[in-house]
């Protein structure tokens, strides 16, 4: 079966747990919030009787691109659709370590069923926005 789920949300990179007063770690706010909001855009966007991806089950990534919102320094004459994001943060490591976090539990059990990821793109565009298109 597949998939296809769009977030009209600006990605954020997963920070480090960090740690607070007497050696606590904690997640920082705005990725807690971040993750909160993932999974109800998810949760709304689910075709009726959707069953959460079962543990064990392959999961392909077909399609995942991470959009940008030009920014504000940018003219207007350079805003010509897609253009590659070039600076942090990283792609592979810290924008899909929050959104897969948060995908956990509401569309697939467990993110380390996911055995391939075909067409990761991050660039600049005119609006923030997740895609993502999954196979399993």
């Amino acid at each position: 079966m597949r998939l296809k789920l769009t977030f009209n949300i600006r990605p954020v990179p997963h920070q480090s747990v960090r740690i607070g007063r007497n050696n606590i770690a904690y997640k920082p706010k705005k990725i807690v919030n971040y993750q909160v909001a993932i999974k109800s855009l998810a949760i709304q966007q689910l075709p009726k009787g959707f069953k959460m991806i079962p543990a064990g089950t392959e999961i392909t990534i077909e399609r995942l691109t991470y959009q940008f919102e030009y920014l504000k320094a940018t003219p207007k004459k350079r805003r010509t659709g897609k253009v590659p994001k070039t600076t942090k943060p990283d792609l592979h490591d810290n924008l899909n370590k929050a959104f897969m976090d948060a995908l956990e539990g509401i569309v697939f059990e467990q993110d380390q069923n996911i055995v391939k990821i075909n067409n990761l793109e991050k660039y600049y565009d005119e609006e923030n926005l997740i895609t993502l298109m999954l196979k399993y």
